[in-house]
């Protein structure tokens, strides 16, 4: 968690599980508030319209690990060890995904821009953030219920929540290697340096935190799909 006001890094902390950030957002919200999280907020907009589905009765449905009848009866860790299709964690070929089927708008924008973006059908594998998505929906149902907005369903008026993808805002920087984190890191405050270097996650939030705080996350979004800030 990397917190950035006024224009500097001010707060890089490790160690909280994802129920206790979201906890701590909630307890200690400001009206100037605007937070980036590192998940897809959504899935892809056919997959939705089949289901009859908003982005929030998405987010509803894993709350209450009920996405489907399946889920339902066997709870969503015991779903994500043998997920339906097209959710998949053996092979792709066992998806079922027809052409244009994988990915959002977004995630297209990013690949096509140069930044590998994983389908949030993938469950399996070297970045793929199926998994985290999936729990982290939940927290978004959470994080709503509050009183956030989660942009780009709500409009950006802080307290806001925003999708982003650290590898925009970390450059060619060789994330597995601590070397390299540390020599990225030179910029930062003396004090922020040795734990943006120590993990690949501290690294991505002290980065994307400032990244955050000089821009904005760009024009509309889709309604179902979401949006990738500046992507």
């Amino acid at each position: 968690m990397a917190e950035v006001a006024g224009g500097e890094l001010v707060r890089l902390e490790n160690g909280r599980t994802r129920d206790e950030v979201v906890d701590w957002l909630i307890a200690t919200a400001t009206p100037d508030l605007v937070v980036g999280m590192d998940f897809a907020f959504s899935l892809p907009a056919w997959y939705l319209r089949e289901r009859g589905l908003t982005a929030r009765g998405l987010w509803a449905a894993l709350a209450g690990e009920a996405l489907t009848p399946v889920m339902r009866e066997r709870g969503l860790a015991r779903w994500l060890a043998e997920p339906e299709p097209p959710f998949w964690r053996t092979r792709k070929a066992d998806s079922g995904l027809r052409p244009g089927q994988e990915f959002r708008r977004t995630e297209e924008v990013a690949r096509a821009a140069g930044y590998p973006a994983k389908s949030v059908f993938q469950l399996v594998g070297a970045g793929q953030v199926g998994r985290g998505s999936l729990h982290g929906m939940r927290a978004l149902h959470r994080l709503a219920a509050a009183g956030f907005r989660v942009w780009p369903f709500d409009p950006p008026r802080p307290p806001f929540v925003a999708e982003v993808y650290p590898r925009m805002f970390t450059g060619g920087v060789t994330k597995s290697d601590r070397a390299a984190r540390a020599r990225a890191v030179t910029a930062l405050p003396e004090r922020f340096r040795p734990i943006a270097a120590s993990t690949e996650d501290a690294f991505d939030a002290a980065m994307t935190a400032i990244a955050m705080a000089a821009g904005d996350p760009g024009g509309a979004g889709d309604a179902l799909e979401g949006r990738i800030w500046g992507c």
